[in-house]
């Protein structure tokens, strides 16, 4: 560059403020909401053959969940990163737990240990853990 330390530094501090500038105004900073059809759109992309019966929407927008028209299966749709991803199980492989008002899926994933969506009321979250309850328990 250009031999002089303090400039050398100055240039590179401003090419680092310039491009978190420019990722900032591409938008990378944005967050991803869920919302019922952006859950449904990206589980029938992920299952095309699970068919819920109802989405239980999280009041923060970061992750929904269905319970399986046979009431057998879960399926979870949760932000991340800059998108949304999507799981799959049976009731028993991952058991429901209620904590006032989040329902919280232990999955046992290194990367995603487990997956919480907020119900409106603590009343509303017990009525979708027993959607969720598998079955005998």
């Amino acid at each position: 560059m250009t031999g002089n330390l303090a400039i050398d530094l100055a240039i590179s501090l401003g090419g680092i403020i310039l491009m978190v500038a420019v990722s900032y105004f591409l938008g990378a900073w944005r967050t991803v909401k869920i919302d019922a059809a952006a859950a449904a759109d990206r589980l029938s992309f992920d299952e095309p053959d699970f068919k819920p019966r109802a989405w239980c929407v999280s009041s923060d927008g970061r992750a929904a969940a269905a319970a399986s028209v046979n009431g057998r299966e879960t399926a979870l749709v949760f932000v991340l990163g800059d998108g949304l991803a999507s799981r799959r199980f049976r009731h028993a492989a991952a058991p429901v737990t209620q904590d006032g008002r989040s329902l919280v899926w232990r999955l046992g994933e290194p990367s995603l240990p487990k997956v919480t969506v907020t119900a409106e009321n603590e009343d509303i979250a017990a009525d979708w853990r027993s959607e969720f309850r598998a079955e005998g328990l």
